[in-house]
């Protein structure tokens, strides 16, 4: 077990350590991010089969998640199952096997306080739980579990709508702590367009989930300057998540507009054509991320997404074309 001062070439580490250790990580510990990669990596070659015979690339397409069971242990054995949302296509989500919901409160607790703090906080999760879709939504999972380690007595789900919404925002109001607004983009759109409520001026409004549904599309700046107007914040108080089921960690937006890793997670751009070769900075491509906290799964996934990294972030530009996705997703192939 590494300890601060012990030679990191003698201490040994396996996935069991790496699973409570990784949100210690440091930003720059390349040394020991690559050690970690390593240990977790070899652990799914030789235990998670889908893997075992992906040998053409070391990203898998998500895609196998709605193909075969991406877990390194049976599972019959999950604590939890992940499932995509399925708006576009509600006969064919992605299954998430979740052995240790312990590793995935880690991931989503630690990144939280890094960008946010430790809190309290009075934390309003304005999403439709208990409707279909969402019965095995890692993000209800998530706002679940901030609720109950971040929030303040009065932080809560609500329905999406502008009354729901306007009971538990008087609430927080008699709360001292700050308060955090957290929902699906077009659902806090949608209460906007119902005419809106004003806010704490030092609120956060965290927005996750797509910018395109068969209703309409919008961009993520526009959206911003809607959300802001809307419920009387400024701009820089509108906040942004990108995660999926098939992940256990998450990417936040800053002021500069992209998005940021955890230290335990890293990112790089591939060409969707020829998903092997690596882009340069600045161009636009398929976004592959190395995730630690998939330590029962599988790691390192080539996304549906396209991406540009520039410098430690990326700028998150929307889901990859037809032919892009028959790109990336003919590694699978092969692959039953």
């Amino acid at each position: 077990m590494f300890r601060p001062g012990m030679d990191r070439a003698l201490a040994p580490i396996d996935v069991s350590y790496v699973s409570t250790h990784f949100p210690h990580l440091k930003a720059g510990d390349k040394e020991l991010f690559d050690r970690f990669a390593d240990c977790v990596m070899e652990h799914q070659r030789a235990n998670t089969p889908v893997y075992r015979r992906f040998v053409d690339f070391q990203y898998l397409p998500i895609e196998a998640f709605k193909r075969a069971d991406v877990a390194s242990f049976p599972p019959k054995e999950a604590e939890a199952v992940f499932k995509s949302s399925g708006t576009a296509t509600p006969d064919n989500r992605s299954t998430h096997y979740i052995k240790s919901l312990a590793v995935y409160r880690r991931s989503v607790l630690a990144h939280f306080k890094i960008v946010f703090g430790r809190g309290p906080f009075t934390i309003i999760a304005c999403m439709p739980v208990g409707s279909g879709a969402f019965e095995s939504s890692s993000l209800v999972t998530m706002a679940q579990m901030l609720i109950e380690e971040l929030g303040t007595p009065v932080s809560s789900f609500v329905r999406v709508d502008l009354d729901s919404l306007d009971v538990a925002v008087k609430s927080a109001k008699e709360s001292e702590a700050p308060l955090i607004l957290f929902g699906l983009a077009f659902g806090l759109l949608d209460i906007v367009d119902a005419g809106g409520l004003q806010l704490p001026p030092d609120s956060i409004v965290l927005e996750t989930g797509g910018m395109k549904v068969h209703r309409r599309e919008i961009g993520r700046t526009e959206l911003h300057e809607k959300l802001s107007r809307g419920f009387g914040v400024s701009r820089d108080r509108i906040r942004s998540e990108y995660g999926m089921c098939e992940l256990l960690s998450q990417f936040y937006m800053r002021e500069d507009g992209l998005f940021y890793p955890p230290p335990w997670v890293q990112f790089r751009v591939f060409d969707p054509y020829v998903p092997e070769r690596e882009l340069d900075e600045g161009e636009l491509g398929a976004l592959a991320v190395l995730d630690l906290a998939n330590i029962y799964s599988v790691s390192s996934i080539l996304t549906q997404d396209s991406a540009i990294r520039i410098g430690e972030g990326f700028d998150l530009v929307g889901r990859l074309t037809g032919a892009e996705l028959r790109g990336c997703n003919y590694l699978l192939e092969n692959v039953r």
